[in-house]
């Protein structure tokens, strides 16, 4: 049996790589600086890593001497556990993460960039860097208290012509008939491509279909069966871990919806929902990880963005053999 020998939790402090967005993150409560590293080690030596923003460290005492292949696929151990468990049996059998989950769909799967709502002037020092670093797209939160269109003519202005955004209001717009003037206005804007969340959808599902039809521009909701048998969107936002997520794909398939995985890490999160495109053929709209944002990445050498897509490694496990863990 291929059991887990030993299993830790690695605390490390991640610095923001600019301070402009530590300014902003600071106020922030999606996340921060403090990254959780999960280091598995397997009876037959071979270690994987995984992390999570959040500390899994309760779960640990029980894992340890049970059989790896079991707990692989039980989603109940906690995110950044289970994908240090896919990286050490992906390298314990020879062969790369998207093998042990599925059939490949795809060779590069699309990523974008990610940042908090900003003044103009910061977004375009953000946007620019990204081009800098190979994206052609970026997700932009819109608030109440900034003017969502002089941010977007600042943006516009900065980007190539076919640089994408999309733009994330959190519910916001509180309601359909609050949103259609909103993102009408904005679907006039070249760059402009998506809009996440004008209102929380699945609290009117008729408002939304009513919306979708009233712009352009197509609408994503973090992911619901009520907006999927309605039919009221776009597409989705869809996290979580393996056997979930393959749930959430079949469901999604059956009515031809794509959607962008969100997942927030570092260059190992970032890794796992590369082998999570190449393997769930509805995650067709560019991934959201925001493993840009730290200075580091954790690995040797940054995982390469090129015309805003990641290469799929058909290394094993994870195929980073260059991290810098203790």
């Amino acid at each position: 049996m291929l059991s887990i020998k030993h299993l830790e939790v690695i605390p490390l402090n991640v610095p923001f790589y600019h301070e402009r967005v530590s300014r902003h993150m600071h106020r922030a409560l999606t996340h921060g600086e403090r990254v959780h590293v999960y280091r598995v080690e397997l009876s037959n030596g071979v270690v994987g890593y995984g992390e999570n923003l959040a500390d899994e460290s309760a779960n640990i005492e029980q894992l340890v001497g049970q059989n790896a292949f079991a707990c692989m696929n039980d989603d109940s151990i906690g995110f950044g556990i289970q994908m240090s468990l896919f990286d050490a049996v992906g390298k314990s059998v020879d062969v790369p993460v998207h093998q042990l989950i599925g059939p490949k769909v795809r060779d590069r799967c699309p990523i974008s960039w990610w940042d908090i709502d900003m003044p103009p002037e910061d977004w375009v020092s953000e946007v620019q860097e990204s081009v800098k670093r190979g994206y052609t797209s970026a997700k932009l939160k819109a608030r109440p208290w900034r003017d969502i269109f002089a941010q977007v003519n600042a943006v516009g202005d900065a980007v190539p012509a076919d640089y994408r955004l999309d733009i994330d209001f959190n519910g916001f717009l509180r309601t359909a008939d609050n949103a259609i003037p909103v993102l009408q206005q904005l679907d006039e804007h070249p760059n402009v491509a998506i809009y996440e969340s004008p209102y929380y959808l699945g609290t009117d599902v008729e408002g939304a279909a009513r919306l979708q039809a009233a712009v352009q521009n197509r609408i994503v909701e973090h992911f619901n069966e009520s907006c999927l048998h309605a039919r009221c969107c776009g597409g989705f936002v869809v996290g979580g871990s393996v056997n979930s997520l393959l749930r959430t794909n079949a469901l999604c398939a059956s009515f031809a919806q794509p959607y962008w995985l969100q997942m927030v890490g570092t260059g190992i999160t970032t890794a796992y929902s590369v082998h999570l495109g190449a393997v769930l053929s509805q995650a067709e709209l560019p991934a959201i990880t925001c493993h840009e944002l730290w200075e580091s990445d954790l690995l040797e050498t940054r995982l390469a963005v090129v015309d805003g897509t990641i290469q799929v490694s058909d290394a094993p496990g994870w195929g980073l053999r260059w991290m810098r863990m203790p």
